[in-house]
């Protein structure tokens, strides 16, 4: 029997996935190569970012140290494209709010940038972290959001635009949610001093905010279990009373008494709060944070500010606080509301940062962002080139999943994706009989290596290009708005090699009559059926044949191997 272009695409997929499992061990296997020096520098070739899996995508470099404690994980980019990656405030806020916040964003960086490294930065020799600590940074996951790009336009609308004091970047402090009233700095960081343009200001905009103001409450039983458990509560006998007094040393935030039947203790807010948010989830999580009208149904923190007041009432300790975070600079919920009101963003940044202006600033440059440290393995998928720290390149054109693994200080070892090295082989093994003109369909492939796929249809050609890893996987295929039968085929490219599938015949129709026969066949956009007759012994022939090929050739092959060094 001679097959047909159906059959012989299939076939040329099971042989693709034949040349996997043909080849053998450990010629298929991830290499593991030799430790190379570090820092690892892993180079985009596309524009598309790079996936890190556990983290985020990145536009970008990807940056890979190695430390006493294990890899260090940076993104090096542009100041302009690290705004993007921000993800301090919802993208759907008003477009004042998102400007004030990119402004205040971007000379919060330029101020660090222009001191001497701290903490974890001073540490792993980064510019800025990616946390709270610094400044939320999620990469290439805020841009492609939903609603990423009126972030992207509100960065780009203020383009190279800070907030200075006599001339130069002030510390552009921000926090989510005051409650009513902004704090001098030093109120909130007694150790710095205070700035002129950090005073405290009104902040009566923000009462949309869920944490404007904020309830939680302890049954006296559970409260004095986290004490126990804190280390605090051993001789105190029973818990009976908890109340908050004025500060004895003169804080903005109060005391809090805690009376048992055999003693009393008395701490700051701010020391039961840490203790509290690490303790109290621990112990009941099904209880803290407590419920609230927030976007993840609960409350932030256990506490989410040290701006509360605190009573007992029929055994409960009754906690009720208002606003999120330090309260110092620009409160994002009350520059939401003002932006709601009307105000502009250099109005809103005139009002929280005292004798300010808004203006233009030269461009520092790149900066590394620090996001993640202490790793045993980073995995990096994409399309890149691998940098080690003498400034070679080891590999020019990497492709599908890499994994770079901690092998001691100033040293990482490097894995290879499965089918690294193998001869390129692509074919289509499921796809839909008949799709809606417009539409998207999705044909599932197999592949013999990493690759960059696209479908095609003749005439014209499909969406960019995707890289897809070793084995099967799935492709889009975007359907033309003009109904017929059309080819279609998938193309598979490495940075040397380029092979297409046999294509299969895919029936584009109209949406009426798609609804017209939807009755009596599947889904347009359902995997095809396998064929009837589809002769099997003849599949299995070329599955057998192609498994003979790629065995004879690995063996032949080995002795002309490149070594990973000349690569």
């Amino acid at each position: 029997m001679t097959p047909g272009p159906r059959t012989a695409a299939r076939a040329a997929a099971l042989a693709a996935l034949a040349t996997l499992v043909a080849v053998p061990q450990p010629a298929i296997a991830k290499r593991k190569l030799a430790a190379v020096l570090a820092p690892v520098r892993v180079i985009p070739n596309r524009s598309d970012p790079l996936g890190v899996p556990g983290l985020n995508p990145y536009f970008g470099q990807i940056g890979l140290d190695s430390a006493s404690d294990g890899i260090v994980v940076t993104n090096r980019l542009g100041l302009e494209d690290y705004l993007l990656g921000l993800n301090e405030v919802p993208t759907d806020w008003p477009e004042e709010a998102l400007k004030a916040q990119a402004v205040a964003a971007r000379t919060y960086a330029l101020w660090t940038l222009a001191k001497p490294p701290g903490g974890s930065a001073a540490v792993y020799g980064f510019d800025i972290c990616a946390s709270i600590e610094c400044q939320v940074f999620s990469g290439a996951a805020v841009a492609t959001s939903a609603d990423g790009r009126r972030w992207t336009e509100a960065v780009r609308a203020t383009a190279d635009e800070a907030v200075l004091y006599e001339g130069e970047p002030i510390l552009a402090r921000y926090s989510s949610t005051t409650g009513g009233m902004t704090l001098d700095n030093s109120d909130a960081f007694p150790d710095e001093g205070d700035y002129p343009y950090l005073v405290s200001v009104p902040s009566t905009t923000e009462k949309g905010s869920p944490l404007y103001r904020w309830r939680t409450s302890f049954t006296l039983k559970d409260l004095q279990a986290i004490l126990e458990r804190a280390g605090w509560w051993s001789s105190a006998g029973r818990l009976r009373k908890v109340r908050s007094v004025p500060s004895r040393t003169g804080l903005h935030y109060p005391d809090i008494i805690f009376r048992g039947s055999k003693g009393r203790l008395r701490r700051t807010v701010e020391e039961a709060r840490e203790v509290i948010r690490d303790v109290a989830p621990a112990m009941f999580p099904s209880k803290y944070p407590s419920l609230a009208l927030t976007a993840t149904g609960r409350l932030p923190e256990t506490w989410p500010s040290n701006r509360l007041t605190i009573r007992t009432e029929r055994k409960i300790v009754r906690v009720a606080g208002r606003g999120w975070g330090h309260a110092v600079g620009m409160s994002q919920w009350g520059a939401h509301g003002m932006a709601r009101l009307g105000e502009g963003y250099e109005d809103i940044l005139r009002h929280y940062y005292k004798g300010t202006e808004v203006d233009e600033v030269e461009d520092p440059g790149a900066l590394s962002v620090g996001v993640a440290w202490g790793r045993k393995a980073v995995t990096v998928n994409g399309s890149f080139r691998i940098v080690d720290g003498r400034g070679r390149t080891l590999v020019r054109d990497a492709l599908g999943d890499w994994t770079f693994r901690w092998a001691g200080s100033g040293a990482v070892a490097v894995d290879t994706p499965r089918g690294y090295g193998l001869p390129l082989r692509v074919g289509i093994i499921h796809a839909p009989e008949r799709v809606i003109a417009g539409r998207k369909a999705r044909l599932t492939i197999a592949l013999s290596r990493p690759a960059v796929v696209e479908a095609q249809h003749e005439p014209g050609t499909g969406a960019q290009g995707a890289v897809k890893t070793a084995g099967r996987s799935r492709v889009s295929w975007t359907a033309p708005d003009e109904p017929g039968r059309y080819e279609v085929r998938v193309a598979a490219a490495t940075g040397k090699d380029a092979r297409s599938s046999e294509s299969i015949t895919i029936l584009v129709e109209q949406p009426a009559e798609a609804d017209a026969g939807a009755t009596d066949r599947p889904e347009a956009t359902s995997d095809r059926s396998e064929d009837e007759g589809f002769p099997w012994l003849w599949a299995l022939g070329v599955i057998f044949a192609a498994a003979f090929v790629v065995v004879l050739g690995s063996r032949i092959l080995r002795w002309k191997q490149p070594s990973w060094r000349n690569r």
